[in-house]
């Protein structure tokens, strides 16, 4: 063998015996597992590769190497992760038996408990404004009974009916309060009116929605500038409006067994106030005389913010115009018919109940079934004649 197949045949044993070396430290699973850390693209993917290669290979060829990268790496990766539940999770998912692990497990337990807690209030916050939303809802659904409720008690507290209207303002100061509030009345020189409305929406089946409109007239008449006479007037067949947005269910006006219903369900609303007021009234028989439309104009225009009845929104108008609260005599106002008003005959309203306690007589009524009028439901209030003067009128010559 000459000098250079010796030299050969020594390279290959040495290269072969290098080769049997590596084989005992490494395999490609290794390799690979090295190799991922060390193309990692980022610090958050070259963790990750290097706490997969310890898990994977704790006696790996590359062991020491990646431990001692890991023991430099876990003081900063702590410090810059330990204000956060999701920093804190990373550490210890990276550093299981870390230098600062039991650190890391006891401020993780108390951002845990704080974010609990957190949980906790807002989701009472959460209720808290679910409620108010329910007690809006609510507001809105009675706001016929608290709007009829409230002047009701208003009317019938009025201890000086008869007298200038500045002057029952005066003496009662709640009624005063009442009626000076927003929306402000329009006024002449013979009745003084509060517009109020409520947009509401009706659910029907097989259709979305039906938008109706429940409006209130508080009108008082004026006889020489005095309180003679007051009215809440629920225009367009108001009882069955009122029934739709209290009830949430859809009257056929056309109806005639739907519509008294709906009379019926109002008057049964009406009578427990009245009464619960004057608990000294007795029954009544009335005709009611026609009710004519208002002679002062409707508002055209809305007003910023809500007026109140009793603590209750119920209406965006307030049209400028006197009041009884400031004393002075009411000022005329332009006399345009509300746009609710329809030309044709005025029918008699139907009589549902009728009460007189001491001097006030107060009518409950309905829309006549032929009404083509704005058609009123409501109730009014009245100063009554004398009982023996009413007597007189009513025996035979």
């Amino acid at each position: 063998m000459n000098r250079i197949h010796k030299v050969l045949l020594s390279t290959f044993l040495m290269a072969a015996t290098l080769f049997a070396g590596c084989a005992l430290v490494s395999n490609k699973a290794d390799y690979a597992d090295y190799r991922n850390v060390r193309l990692a693209e980022s610090d958050d993917s070259r963790q990750d590769a290097m706490a997969e290669y310890i898990q994977r290979n704790p006696d790996g060829a590359w062991s020491d190497e990646i431990r001692s990268r890991r023991e430099a790496d876990e003081p900063v990766l702590y410090e810059a992760s330990k204000s956060t539940r999701a920093g804190l999770s990373r550490y210890l998912e990276l550093y299981p038996e870390g230098t600062y692990t039991t650190q890391a497990s006891q401020r993780l337990a108390a951002l845990s408990k704080v974010q609990q807690n957190r949980n906790v209030e807002e989701e009472q916050a959460r209720d808290v404004r679910e409620d108010r939303r329910d007690d809006v809802l609510e507001t809105r659904r009675l706001w016929g009974s608290r709007a009829v409720s409230f002047w009701s008690k208003i009317l019938l507290s009025v201890d000086n009916w008869g007298s200038p209207i500045a002057e029952v303002a005066r003496e009662n100061a709640d009624f005063s309060q009442a009626f000076a509030s927003n929306p402000r009345p329009r006024c002449s020189t013979e009745e003084c009116i509060k517009f109020y409305q409520i947009n509401y929406a009706i659910p029907v089946p097989g259709r979305t929605r039906i938008d109706r409109v429940l409006r209130l007239f508080l009108r008082l008449r004026l006889t020489d500038g005095k309180l003679t006479r007051a009215e809440m007037l629920l225009p367009n067949r108001g009882f069955s409006r009122w029934y739709e947005l209290e009830n949430r269910e859809f009257v056929t006006d056309e109806d005639p067994e739907v519509r008294q219903a709906a009379i019926e369900w109002a008057l049964g609303k009406i009578i427990p106030i009245l009464r619960e007021s004057a608990t000294n009234a007795r029954g009544i028989d009335v005709v009611p005389e026609p009710i004519d439309p208002p002679s002062v104009r409707a508002p055209n225009q809305a007003d910023e913010g809500a007026s109140t009845v009793g603590g209750v929104e119920i209406s965006n108008a307030a049209p400028e115009g006197a009041t009884p609260a400031e004393g002075d005599a009411p000022a005329e106002a332009p006399a345009e018919a509300p746009a609710e008003e329809v030309s044709g005959e005025i029918i008699l309203p139907i009589a549902l109940q009728g009460l007189q306690t001491e001097n006030l007589r107060i009518v409950v009524f309905a829309a006549g079934e032929d009404d083509e009028t704005p058609g009123y439901d409501g109730l009014f209030i009245e100063l009554a004649p004398p009982e023996e003067e009413v007597a007189e009128e009513a025996a035979p010559e």
